[in-house]
Formats: structure tokens, C-alpha cells, sequence
């Protein structure tokens, strides 16, 4: 899931370029990383590539399991993520957009704006396929790689006390005032969510799935925001079966802060045109040539 490439902008909280704001706000796209997150990332790697102990198992909450989940024929639908950021004068900037398709146990996520990347999460056969439209490769993370890099974080995050700092160990609280109403917070991180009642039983499963998977990939990647708060409340949106849809995200620093807000909307079944879609990522898996991750676009 990659998004425009491009130097981000000199500030608190640059926009780095991938997909899946579905990261930051649930959605694999635009992230949202302060220059802190991104110098912890870099000094985990390197500090836990010794480690015999980064090798542990996540806790027995995790998701990624699609695969032990049986797929109804007709369970297949489409979610177009739209991100805004609001500006001073109260407009809605566009900044992503992503058509993302669920069909046989898998996720399809394209960029809708350039570089227009696929990205194939592929629970069924435990690996997340990235694709790149200008450069004509293709690059493949496996479940392995996803658990162990989230397991080696989250050793690095306990050794060195900065599990409240990143996240990890907040909580999804649901506003007793509202129906449906939903937020999570850490840092300089606020998230708030209105969630909806799905057109089919499997939306909530499979959406929150796809988060989880997107959210991890981009910690392998070391891009996005610290994944462990987005990863929660999703879950939590998910466990009562609820999906999301609009997601906010207010971060503040101490000069300034600024706001994105994602819209979700859900679709039964694919269109003769989503059909296509998948036909052609068909081919670019036989015709794209395999890069290593190092490699990929970014």
C-alpha cells in the first residue's frame, strides 16, 4: 500500500508516504510520524537484531488468522477510504484515496492517487504482496516477518519503558453520551470514531483484519505511526460488530496541531469494474518482477 512518494513536509508531524492511513486512522495510506517515532524505530532494529529473546511470540490476542475463518462465496464487498486533512478554515484537503476489495479471505488494496501501488494482504496463503505500478516489481513480507517485527518492538518498547509513549498499552473507551462513538489516545495522538452497523456479517471481521495486517506491514516496513492504539481500537470497533465510519485524528505538538479525518464507505458484493481490477493484479503477480522488501518503492 504505498502512496505518493515525495519529501514530506518539514514540520512536528510530517506525512511520510505509504499506504493504509488505513494506517493512521485504520487504513493503510498517509501516515502521520513525528521525527521521534521514526529515530525509535531505527534504534529498535538495530538494537534487537542480537536479541534471541525478539523472536517471542506475540500475545494470543493477536488477529491475523483470516485463514482459520471460513469465506462464504458471497461474502465478497468494497470499501472506499477517502483522508482529508481539515484546514485552517475549516475545508477538507484531500489527501488519499483507496478502493480496497475483500474476496476469497483476502484483501486488495489500490491507491487511487499516483503511484496508484497495490497492495494484496493474503491471509490464506500467510503473506502481504506489495505492488508497484511504475516500476513494474513486486515485493513479498510473509507472516513470520510481520509477527516477529511486532514481537521485537514490543521487547524494545517494555526494555525500554516506553510502552505508554507508543501506545501500546492504551485503551479503546466508548463515549457513554453517544451510540456508536468510539476513542483511543496516547502522546500527542487522539483518535475518534463513529462506527456504523455493517450491510453484511462479515465487514466488521474482515475490516479490522485488514487493519491489523496493514498496520504490522508498515512496522516491518518502519513507516506510519506507532500501529498498537489503531490496532486496538479497530478490534474493539470489530468485537461489537460495528465497522468504522468516519475515523479523526488530532495530533498536537507544543507549537501547533492538526487534524485528518478519514471517511469509510462500505459496499455489498464488487462491481464489474472491481472484478477487473482483480483480473489485472492476476497478471502483474505472473508479470512483475520480485524485488527484495530494501528494494521496494517506497
Amino acid at each position: 500500500m504505498a502512496s505518493p512518494r515525495g519529501r514530506p513536509p518539514n514540520d512536528d508531524h510530517p506525512i511520510t508516504n505509504h499506504t493504509y492511513e488505513i494506517a493512521s486512522m485504520m487504513r493503510p495510506s498517509h501516515f502521520i510520524v513525528p521525527n521521534w517515532f521514526a529515530a525509535i524505530l531505527l534504534i529498535a532494529g538495530c538494537s534487537l537484531l542480537t536479541s534471541a529473546r525478539a523472536d517471542a511470540a506475540e500475545p494470543p490476542q493477536v488477529r491475523l488468522a483470516a485463514a482459520n475463518v471460513p469465506v462464504a462465496p458471497g461474502d465478497a464487498f468494497q470499501v472506499t477510504v477517502e483522508v482529508f486533512e481539515v484546514l485552517g478554515n475549516e475545508k477538507l484537503q484531500l489527501q488519499d484515496r483507496h478502493l480496497v476489495l475483500f474476496k476469497g479471505g483476502k484483501a486488495y488494496d489500490f491507491g487511487l492517487t499516483e503511484p496508484r501501488d497495490v497492495t494484496l494482504i493474503d491471509p490464506v496463503n500467510s503473506q502481504v504482496i506489495l505492488l508497484s505500478r511504475v516500476d513494474h516489481v513486486k515485493s513479498t513480507i510473509t507472516h513470520h516477518e510481520i509477527v516477529t517485527a511486532a514481537a521485537r518492538f514490543r521487547l524494545f518498547a517494555t526494555n525500554e519503558g516506553l510502552e505508554t509513549r507508543l501506545g501500546i498499552d492504551a485503551k479503546t473507551t466508548k463515549d457513554p453520551n453517544q451510540d456508536n462513538r468510539y476513542s483511543i489516545e496516547f502522546g500527542d495522538y487522539h483518535y475518534s470514531v463513529a462506527a456504523a452497523e455493517p450491510s453484511m456479517a462479515a465487514q466488521p471481521h474482515r475490516f479490522a483484519e485488514f487493519t491489523d495486517w496493514v498496520a504490522r506491514v508498515n512496522l516491518v516496513r518502519k513507516l506510519g505511526t506507532p500501529p498498537f492504539a489503531r490496532i486496538n481500537l479497530g478490534n474493539a470497533i470489530a468485537a461489537e460488530g460495528l465497522i468504522p465510519q468516519t475515523v479523526t485524528l488530532t495530533l498536537k505538538s507544543q507549537t501547533h496541531s492538526r487534524t485528518f479525518v478519514s471517511s469509510y464507505t462500505f459496499k455489498p458484493g464488487l462491481s464489474k469494474e472491481s472484478q477487473q481490477r482483480l483480473d489485472e493484479v492476476a497478471g502483474m503477480l505472473t508479470l512483475y518482477r520480485d524485488v527484495p522488501l530494501a528494494a521496494f518503492p517506497r
